[in-house]
């Protein structure tokens, strides 16, 4: 009897990794590193020069592309180095290779990816690269693509993903895209972008609002690899935090309708939709809500409930 109640435990136990485990994909990705630029449209708005990663040959993508996977998968990811300066590609918290890539070469990284979450991926070789636009966004799902915030965790109707940044484009993208040196020890950054979209157009960006009915719930990923916190305030109702850095948090959640996400910092939380209306999301600083001192066109995006 006791040997039956053991092996029912360890049974118990073990029921996650074989749910995980049957639904093992390979997920295979190709990054292409170029130098172009990123228009910020609107009152204040300009083109500025940019790098990034893109999953397409030519022009960079400023966040780079997102990356999915689901617990237990075997990720692949090849990145080819189409600039003219060396950079590198790390997942934080995931990866640990942070080799550089010389220019013209290709590098290629392979992990499981274990634990769901939020992850920032970027270049970690100098604050310029990052600054310039070199990261992007790795998601990790329940396994089998299950809208839990982990297996067994939870649950959520739709998700959005909010990467919030800034660029200082006098000193360092002019400086940086004309093949200068920028002086990093002065960083004023003039532009702040939510998606890589000024304010107006991550309104108005189906990816980046939240759109959904009454009784749905919202898993929105925030990552941060800028330089400057951001505090980012919900209208039309709290959130909870579900993690914070890849850490989970403790149940019963924080409700909060103010969340600071620091430089490098991630953070999952769901918003529930629960009363009819259009309400703004933005940053709680009045300049991060600019393009060039331009108000509104910095981080903010809408949140509409029916």
């Amino acid at each position: 009897m006791k040997w039956s109640m053991r092996l029912q435990a360890a049974l118990v136990l073990l029921l996650p990794v074989f749910l995980v485990n049957a639904h093992a994909a390979s997920r295979n990705y190709t990054l292409y590193i170029s130098a172009g630029s990123l228009t910020v449209n609107g009152a204040g708005g300009a083109t500025l020069n940019a790098w990034g990663y893109s999953d397409t040959s030519g022009s960079p993508k400023v966040p780079g592309p997102i990356l999915t996977a689901d617990e237990g998968d075997t990720v692949s990811i090849t990145v080819i180095n189409n600039h003219t300066l060396s950079h590198n590609f790390v997942i934080q918290g995931v990866t640990t290779d942070a080799t550089a890539i010389p220019a013209g070469q290709t590098r290629g990284y392979s992990f499981t990816a274990s634990t769901a979450g939020t992850y920032l991926y970027s270049d970690t070789l100098n604050s310029v690269n990052r600054e310039m636009g070199m990261y992007g966004v790795l998601t990790v799902a329940a396994a089998g693509g299950a809208n839990q915030a982990w297996t067994g965790g939870p649950a959520f109707t739709f998700q959005r993903t909010w990467v919030v940044s800034e660029m200082d484009k006098p000193r360092w993208n002019d400086v940086a895209g004309a093949g200068g040196t920028v002086n990093t020890s002065v960083y004023k950054p003039n532009y702040f972008l939510i998606n890589g979209k000024g304010g107006f157009d991550g309104m108005g960006d189906a990816a980046t609002t939240i759109d959904g009915t009454v009784g749905q719930t919202a898993l929105v990923r925030i990552v941060n690899p800028g330089q400057f916190a951001h505090s980012l305030h919900f209208h039309g109702n709290h959130f909870k935090v579900l993690t914070i850095n890849g850490v989970r948090q403790s149940s019963p959640y924080r409700e909060l309708d103010v969340i600071n996400i620091p430089p490098l910092g991630t953070a999952d939380v769901t918003y529930d939709l629960n009363q009819p209306g259009d309400y703004p999301m933005h940053v709680h600083s009045a300049q991060m809500e600019t393009a060039n001192g331009v108000y509104l066109n910095g981080v903010a995006t809408m949140i509409h409930m029916q």
